[in-house]
């Protein structure tokens, strides 16, 4: 019984940690701008980042120094496995050099992220990797704002819980961009 309440507590705190650490901070925002507020929170999330321009990858907080300066862009995100969230997603708001984001194993990603990463980052988005998230086939709707999509990474489970669906909205997406290629894992 003592592990099972201890189960349940921790749980709830992890899940408190998740919230704060994707809470977005409009202030902040404003304050830092868009791409240095993304760096943060991606970075504080297991995630990485390349800037425009940029030849490595920022892996860690302790290279988020170099995020401050006004010339930094965010151009590609890796969040494999990271802690991120739907909610948290409003941070791709203003990321409008964003070309490439992996979100490979991030499950708290959900139709509602993909809905905010399209909204924000709908004129750049050249790549995503969408596999292991929590998107559904309804969700890939979404993607169907994105004009300059040239891949679409995701697991099996999307071809198969709506076929009609996805194969339609796969579809729509192809007319929409005659060079998209779709990789199914």
């Amino acid at each position: 019984m003592a592990i099972s309440r201890y189960l349940k507590k921790s749980r709830l705190f992890y899940g408190f940690i998740n919230v704060a650490f994707n809470h977005y901070d409009k202030e902040r925002v404003n304050r830092i701008g868009p791409d240095a507020a993304a760096a943060e929170w991606l970075l504080k999330n297991e995630g990485s980042i390349r800037g425009r321009g940029f030849s490595s990858w920022i892996e860690d907080y302790s290279g988020v120094s170099v995020c401050y300066t006004p010339s930094f862009k965010i151009a590609q995100i890796k969040a494999v496995d990271a802690d991120i969230t739907s909610g948290g997603c409003e941070h791709f708001k203003g990321l409008d050099n964003l070309q490439s984001i992996t979100l490979t194993g991030c499950v708290n990603i959900g139709d509602h992220g993909l809905q905010l990463i399209c909204r924000h980052c709908h004129k750049t988005l050249e790549m995503i990797d969408i596999s292991g998230t929590g998107v559904t086939t309804t969700g890939l709707k979404h993607l169907l704002a994105c004009s300059n999509l040239k891949s679409l990474i995701h697991d099996q489970r999307l071809c198969y819980s709506n076929e009609q669906l996805y194969s339609e909205t796969l579809e729509k997406l192809k007319e929409l961009n005659k060079k998209l290629e779709v990789v199914v894992l």
